[in-house]
């Protein structure tokens, strides 16, 4: 168990920093890939997701600071009631977007000039790029908006 430790947390920390990535706008592929999908759009929390992920960081931190058999068990059982938890609330989640659906200014951009057939286009377009573009998209907001403008503007 304690070989595996590190690889936990390797892979734990990179979920992190991927989910705090997603919730500052840094990241932009799993909210496009989202708009995919036919029918109504898939809603997800990327602060959820953020806290999730930090919450078994600092579990697997505290672990490796203090181990012992009885927070072991207190982790699991902890784990086993966030998952009821996120079950028991998950629509309410997504009937309360103002207080848990917080995403980047540019995905509120997107949702209040497209359509949802203009967005699916959007999305099968931003997989279409190269890597190289979609990691300066990522970063600069700017041509980012300026390549949904085109987009949307080609597509219409």
């Amino acid at each position: 168990m304690t070989a595996a430790l590190p690889l936990i947390m390797f892979i734990t920390m990179l979920l992190f920093l991927r989910a705090c990535l997603v919730t500052l706008g840094f990241y932009k592929e799993p909210i496009l890939t989202a708009f995919q999908q036919y029918g109504d759009e898939v809603g997800f929390s990327p602060l959820f997701e953020s806290f999730a992920w930090g919450g078994a960081l600092a579990y697997l931190l505290f672990v490796v600071l203090a181990p012992s058999s009885f927070l072991i068990l207190i982790g699991v059982f902890s784990f086993v009631l966030f998952v009821m938890l996120y079950w028991r609330i998950k629509d309410s989640i997504l009937n309360h977007p103002g207080i848990f659906l917080r995403f980047p200014s540019w995905y509120r951009e997107i949702v209040d000039r497209t359509s949802r057939e203009e967005r699916r286009k959007l999305s099968y377009m931003w997989l279409a790029l190269p890597l190289r573009t979609r990691l300066l998209y990522n970063a600069q907001h700017e041509e980012f908006r300026k390549w949904v403008e085109l987009v949307v503007l080609s597509v219409s």
